[in-house]
């Protein structure tokens, strides 16, 4: 079993820049998760239409901090997915053969936490060890749930890099995929996500696309949120 849970974008506001998302995509406010707080982080994290998907805004509390030092060098935009599985270990020996480092193996809310380091990768890459696909960490948190949200899950993610074909052929490494291509683009799957390589001047998750609620009432199309292309289909 796997599956993205969370998909994560740094920001210097969070304030505002969850309320603009959920302005556009039709949500309701988040919550913080308070163990971020004692790293001098700022959080809230949205529960999308699904009621299982989280999109989460992150940004530094203090000057000092690791989420500071990455918008000082990148900007705003994608920083983290947190992927759900079932056994963390075979994903952390792919990870270390293929030489990307583990920056974090640890007990977080009483599951087993694993954070592969951004160098390589292009971005954070969260893997939470939650055998049973219907529990999640967030399932006793108390959250407001969005009554007409415009959005349910996610559906893809693009990530940029200077070599796609490279960059691509790690995370199927990392996975334990394939690697397929889909009209030049090179792809893999995580679970049901795509992750689709495309070529650009630095390493960053630049677009993440969301499959539209049964309700929805905004046009299918894309719009900028926080340095990420989102795209509605």
């Amino acid at each position: 079993m796997i599956k993205l849970r969370q998909a994560v974008v740094a920001v210097p506001d969070v304030d505002a820049a969850s309320a603009e998302a959920r302005k556009e995509l039709g949500l309701a406010p988040g919550f913080p998760d308070p163990l971020l707080h004692d790293v001098g982080m700022a959080d809230e994290s949205i529960i999308l239409g699904d009621g299982a998907s989280f999109l989460e805004f992150v940004g530094p509390l203090r000057p000092d901090t690791g989420i500071q030092r990455w918008l000082d060098k990148a900007g705003p935009g994608g920083y983290c997915l947190s992927i759900q599985v079932s056994d963390i270990a075979p994903y952390l020996e792919r990870a270390e053969a293929a030489g990307v480092a583990i920056a974090a193996d640890l007990e977080v809310y009483g599951y087993r936490i694993a954070q592969l380091h951004p160098k390589r990768l292009g971005l954070l890459i969260e893997l939470d060890e939650i055998p049973d696909p219907a529990v999640w960490f967030w399932d006793d948190v108390e959250k407001e749930i969005p009554t007409d949200p415009q959005v349910d899950s996610f559906v893809s993610v693009e990530l940029e890099s200077a070599d796609p074909a490279a960059q691509s052929a790690l995370w199927a490494e990392v996975f334990g995929v394939e690697v397929t291509d889909v009209d030049g683009t090179p792809q893999i799957r995580i679970g049901e996500l795509v992750a689709r390589f495309v070529a650009g001047r630095r390493q960053a998750m630049t677009g993440i696309e969301l499959k539209a609620s049964a309700g929805a009432t905004m046009a299918a199309g894309t719009l900028e949120l926080s340095g990420v292309r989102f795209t509605i289909s």
